[in-house]
């Protein structure tokens, strides 16, 4: 069985990536899988929205529709790139780990933060998810999806550089001493988790192959209704990701 390098500690500074080389190109096309991602969050979508780490940018098509968008990222090329593809919706580049910044773009807050597969490439998330609650206004909602489960830590993991991949008591903890309500915090995808730990068989060499790829629109196309039927079982203790919802108090 391959193994990730040191799968177990997160990845060293030196190999964290940025921008598109974080993530694989069909993801942007997978739209079943992204419809399943916003409707966990749908209720919560309302008023200022900011999403954190926009990446390929078709969440913001979504988001939009929903409230007053903006999407952030530390990546400038991101950024430079998002507002010359979509003028009409606001971006910045934001580091969340200096409060400041945050706080400097959004005075007032926001009423829900959006954040899809950022925190493990972030080796201080406890200070990532400190200042994404500080810049909630209180009743607002933090909406969060990172990778589950260290045991599905593959190739696919170290080349988009995640630090990590998460347990529900991982991310219940890092929000504990946080002034919120959990709403919600499960496992998310299940037939997806298999599918990524199949992938520990292989060897990758990058996210962007035509066997990543594939895979990405054989599941969209396929096999999300059935996880999407599956999900509700396994929630409590297996899937692809980690969801939780969170309220500001």
């Amino acid at each position: 069985m391959v193994q990730a390098s040191r799968p177990h500690q997160p990845v060293s500074s030196d190999s964290l990536k940025t921008g598109a080389d974080t993530y694989s190109s069909a993801i942007a096309d997978a739209q079943n899988y992204m419809d399943w991602v916003i409707e966990q969050f749908r209720p919560y979508l309302k008023g200022e929205i900011l999403e954190v780490g926009f990446g390929h940018g078709h969440y913001s098509n979504r988001l939009s529709q929903f409230g007053d968008y903006c999407g952030v990222d530390h990546d400038r090329e991101s950024v430079e790139h998002a507002r010359t593809a979509m003028p009409g919706r606001k971006f910045a580049v934001c580091d969340i780990l200096a409060r400041e910044q945050l706080r400097g773009l959004f005075p007032q807050g926001v009423d829900a933060v959006f954040t899809i597969n950022v925190l493990e490439h972030i080796e201080d998330d406890a200070t990532a998810i400190a200042n994404l609650v500080d810049v909630l206004k209180p009743g607002g909602h933090l909406l969060i999806s990172v990778p589950a489960l260290m045991l599905l830590y593959n190739d696919l993991d170290r080349l988009a550089g995640h630090c990590r991949r998460y347990t529900t008591t991982r991310l219940g903890d890092l929000l504990a001493d946080q002034p919120v309500e959990l709403v919600r915090l499960s496992y998310f995808n299940p037939i997806g988790g298999l599918g990524w730990l199949a992938n520990r068989l292989k060897r990758h060499q990058s996210l962007n192959d035509d066997a990543v790829n594939g895979q990405i629109a054989l599941f969209d196309k396929y096999i999300v209704p059935l996880s999407r039927a599956l999900d509700p079982l396994s929630r409590s203790f297996f899937g692809q990701s980690v969801t939780c919802i969170a309220r500001r108090r």
